[in-house]
């Protein structure tokens, strides 16, 4: 969509941006750029002079996958690319705007550790980044890379690239004044998710979800060998499936809408908070949300996350907060298979749930009873899909019994949600 010059005006100015500061480098700058850029030495993991005379031939051309490590990603029919030259003029200015909105807010309550990511990436200027440059700067602070992608993939291809420490990233820009996309965009995967990766904590649990992914993935190709109907098949595929989803959810609530605790006050870390510039102070100050304290050393509060549905077309109902980022590190492959094994078997909750062990920090207005939905769902009255969801599944869901053999940490969790509730 084109906007007349007088629009374009009229969206800078709202921003406070400069249209003539909205002007990217030509093709000649850039090159000179990335060439000065690939030979710096003091860097995490600095760039061989074959890969770096290799990368920068090939930087003429549309960006894809990068090409500094040993390992490269299949993408198939997702696969992508970068035409720097391609992008227009409202695309860039859309980049401009948004992120001037986003340091507003960051600024007032994003991490220290992702404020000092944005500085080290060349993700707060008024032009969209070269992902050329981008990922060059990447790989020597992080080891990883950019794979360029269409604006939706699916779970599994998304978390194969985290496996070989790859992210994905699109070439579309959200429209001007748009602040909140149901699909990830450039504004998401690059303003948002870049900076995170200086957090090693964050960048290594990314890591294990993908292979927690591929393991889940192996299991059930092994499993499939040995079915023997169709019917077999098709609920060896479901449960896997499921299993991926229970692990999504770890991710949703950490990586993508995490809180954390900072100098004894909340601060967002998560890409999906600190890419909306309307749901980053929302995240921390509204009194809609729950905050809920969590240790992720915890199988219980693991199977929290793993058992908590959600959308993703709303600002998110409970978020939770961590006291520290090290204990990230403890969600290993092993636990993220383990938990949700677990949560497989067990009741699900709603994103407005409160359970009576939980660690509040505060419980927000709309937040609810697990009892409450089931009323509302038997009384045909309103309710999120979210949580219609869950009574679904959990009405469903066979009874459980000591022969489950529910290990310690899933059988207290099973319990709480029988108990008496704060919220009614």
């Amino acid at each position: 969509m084109s906007f007349p010059a007088t629009e374009l005006e009229k969206f800078a100015k709202k921003h406070d941006v400069s249209l003539q500061s909205v002007t990217p480098l030509t093709s000649d700058e850039r090159m000179s750029a990335l060439e000065a850029l690939l030979t710096e030495t003091d860097v995490p993991f600095p760039i061989s002079q074959s890969k770096a005379s290799a990368y920068l031939n090939a930087s003429h051309r549309p960006f894809k996958v990068g090409t500094l490590s040993d390992k490269t990603i299949d993408l198939s029919e997702y696969s992508n690319h970068q035409d720097y030259e391609a992008l227009t003029f409202e695309e860039h200015l859309s980049w401009a705007c948004l992120i001037k909105d986003q340091r507003a807010t960051k600024h007032q309550y994003a991490c220290k550790e992702y404020l000092w990511g944005e500085d080290i990436f060349p993700i707060n200027g008024t032009v969209i980044p070269d992902y050329h440059f981008l990922n060059a700067r990447l790989y020597q602070q992080t080891g990883w890379q950019l794979a360029t992608v269409t604006t939706i993939i699916p779970s599994s291809l998304f978390f194969r690239c985290h496996r070989y420490r790859f992210f994905p990233v699109t070439n579309f820009m959200r429209p001007l004044g748009t602040d909140y996309l149901e699909e990830p965009d450039i504004g998401h995967d690059v303003a948002g998710h870049i900076a995170t990766f200086t957090i090693p904590q964050v960048a290594e649990v990314m890591n294990n979800h993908g292979v927690a992914h591929e393991r889940i993935l192996e299991a059930m190709k092994l499993r499939l060998k040995s079915a023997k109907t169709e019917k077999e098949k098709t609920e060896i595929v479901q449960e896997s499936e499921l299993l991926s989803l229970y692990a999504g959810r770890i991710y949703w609530f950490t990586v993508e809408f995490g809180l954390v605790m900072e100098d004894e006050r909340l601060v967002a870390f998560g890409a999906g908070i600190l890419s909306s510039p309307g749901e980053t102070p929302y995240s921390v100050d509204s009194k809609e949300a729950s905050r809920i304290l969590i240790d992720p050393t915890s199988d219980r509060d693991l199977l929290r996350l793993a058992t908590t549905d959600y959308l993703i077309d709303e600002y998110q109902k409970t978020y939770f907060v961590m006291k520290d980022f090290e204990s990230l590190s403890s969600i290993t492959p092993e636990r993220i298979l383990s938990i949700v094994e677990e949560a497989y078997h067990l009741p699900h909750l709603g994103w407005r749930d409160v359970l009576e062990d939980d660690v509040l920090i505060n419980v927000g207005s709309e937040a609810m009873a697990p009892h409450k939905k089931y009323e509302l769902v038997s009384r045909n009255e309103p309710i999120d899909e979210a949580s219609r969801r869950v009574v679904l599944r959990n009405i469903a869901l066979p009874s459980i019994g000591p022969e489950d053999h529910l290990n310690p940490a899933a059988q207290k969790f099973l319990n709480s949600q029988n108990q008496t509730f704060l919220v009614e």
